[in-house]
Order: structure tokens, then sequence, then C-alpha cells
């Protein structure tokens, strides 16, 4: 993993053989959204891609090339041309579609130069009330008194709802049954209905239906506690020592994009992260602004990748 990062971090900090000119950019930039409009990872494109005009001097145009789970519009993006004029809106499924599926076509991390991190989000563990339990410790108490007996949803095969929980049964040595959906809003409506017991869910399509009472929130997934139910451990606190799963969005460019451009998206994207209205944005979405270096957001991607990956073979996780 170390020798993975120090490559990676080469690719980050490499300019270009043939240079950069100074007049960059001189034509509209464009951000690849490898999802369809409405989500979360084109909410923050379109975010961001709002402000970027101001500082760049030129349009900057969200285009959205969903399909195949993200890898369409990933794909094309890596083959573009590493003129800084075309960029990629990335967020966790980077790293979770590239630990289950090995033959992309496109490598995480070599063909990817990252340009920061823009936000990141707790998820929380959802149980059915019926289920006799109050906490985490109670959870784990029955699910090892009923090995597979309990069924957790998710959104579908190979994605972070699922690597999240089967983070959850490594930690805390428990067997649970996998009912994959096709979707988050199925799969919650089917544990709020009853049909399946738990389910590790973002936020923000959750934390209504604690209110009304249709589900129990058990722990936040990050290492710190969630601004957004402070009230509630993270999976750490309840004793699931050394657990964390967040869900993040970030930018990147294409690989061999040059070194002068990476710099000068960086650091626009951490000034644009500052603004109060932006902020506000984020935080309707459940979501942190969270600016940073292009290393550092390296760093996340390859560490991620090898924890879903090492998931993936223990828990046989394959795609659909």
């Amino acid at each position: 993993m170390k020798r993975c990062c120090a490559v990676f971090t080469a690719l980050v900090v490499s300019a270009s053989a043939s240079g950069q000119q100074p007049s960059w950019p001189v034509k509209p930039v464009r951000i690849v959204v490898p999802f369809a409009p409405g989500g979360s990872n084109d909410v923050f494109a379109r975010a961001v891609a709002d402000r970027l005009p101001a500082a760049l001097g030129q349009p900057v145009i969200v285009e959205n090339r969903a399909g195949a789970g993200s890898a369409t519009g990933t794909a094309y993006a890596a083959r573009s041309a590493p003129d800084g004029y075309t960029l990629l809106a990335v967020s966790s499924t980077l790293t979770t579609l590239a630990a289950v599926m090995p033959n992309l076509p496109y490598s995480v991390p070599s063909d990817f130069a990252p340009i920061g991190l823009i936000a990141r989000s707790a998820m929380g563990l959802f149980v059915h009330p019926a289920l006799p339990v109050k906490d985490v410790e109670g959870l784990v108490r029955l699910a090892r008194s009923r090995p597979g007996e309990i069924t957790y949803a998710t959104a579908g095969i190979g994605g972070i709802n699922q690597f999240a929980t089967e983070m959850f049964q490594s930690v805390a040595k428990v067997k649970l049954t996998h009912v994959p959906y096709k979707g988050n809003a199925p799969a919650l409506t089917d544990v709020m209905g009853g049909h399946v017991q738990m389910m590790i869910s973002s936020l923000p399509p959750a934390l209504q239906h604690v209110r009304t009472g249709r589900l129990r929130l058990l722990a936040v997934t990050s290492a710190e506690r969630s601004q957004f139910a402070p009230a509630l451990p993270t999976m750490d606190e309840a004793g699931l020592r050394g657990y964390a799963a967040e869900l993040w969005w970030g930018l990147a460019a294409p690989a061999r994009t040059p070194d002068p451009v990476i710099r000068r998206l960086s650091q626009e994207l951490q000034k644009i992260l500052g603004d109060k209205d932006l902020r506000q944005r984020f935080l309707d979405e459940a979501a942190i602004p969270s600016p940073g270096s292009p290393e550092s957001f390296g760093e996340l991607i390859v560490r991620d990748l090898a924890t879903w990956r090492n998931l993936a073979v223990a828990g046989n996780i394959r795609a659909e």
C-alpha cells in the first residue's frame, strides 16, 4: 500500500513534459458527473461549477454521463485530454466500484490526478423499531445469538452501504444476511416496513423517519460525531473500535494534467469551500465542506481503495 501511495503522490505532483501555457484557461471548462442529475454528486458539482467561473474567467459546464454505476462517465473523463478542460466529479463510488470490478476501463488511482476533496458525510446505522435493541451493543449481542438471521438492506451489491455493513460485521464479529435493492429509496422503504431489519444509510433520507418513529438510529459511521445527530455515538464510541466509514465527494482530472493547472484548481476550490452560502447548501445535504490539498485527497483515495478491496475479498463481495 505504501508503494501504491508513493506512486500516486508522484502522479499528483508531476507536471506534463510539455508544460502548461500560463494563459490557461482560454475556453470553457467542463465537469463530468458520472451520475444522473439530481443526486448528491450532481448537487455538489453544480455548486462548485456555479462559483468557479468568477475565479477562472471562463464558463464551467456540468455534463452528466450516467451509466454502469458511474463507470461510463468516469471512463470518459479518464480518456479525455489531460489539458485541464475536462474534470471529473468523484465520490466514494470511485473506490467501492474499483474494489469489486477489477476489469473497469480505467485504473484507480493511476488514471486520475486528484484536485481536492469537496465534502464528507457520515452515514447512520438504522434499525426497524420492532427490533429489540436500543444501541449498538444490543444489536451486536442479538446478532451473535442469531447468526445470519438479522437482515440488512443496501442500495445494491458493491456499494458503500454494503461495504460499511461488511465492516460492521468484521469489527463486531457477527454474521448478517444481505438483501440488495436497486437504489437507496426502496431499501429504506422496506426497512421502515419491517421487511428488512437494518440498514447503514446516508442521513438525509432517513433522519425524518427517525423523528416520526419509523426508524431507530443507533450510531453514526464517521470517526467523529455528526453535527446532524450530535447525541448519537460513533461506531467507535459504541464499542466497535477503529470503525470509520464516510461518504465523500471530490474533484479530479485525467492523469498527467499539468501540475500548475491542478494547483490552480485546488487553490480556487479551497476558496470556494469557504463560501457561507455554499456551506449552507452542503449542510442541507448533511455534508460538511472539507477543503484540502491534492496530496491529502490522493491519500484518502488510496486508503479507501485498500480498505474496500480487503473487505471485498473477506466478504466475497462481487459486482452484479
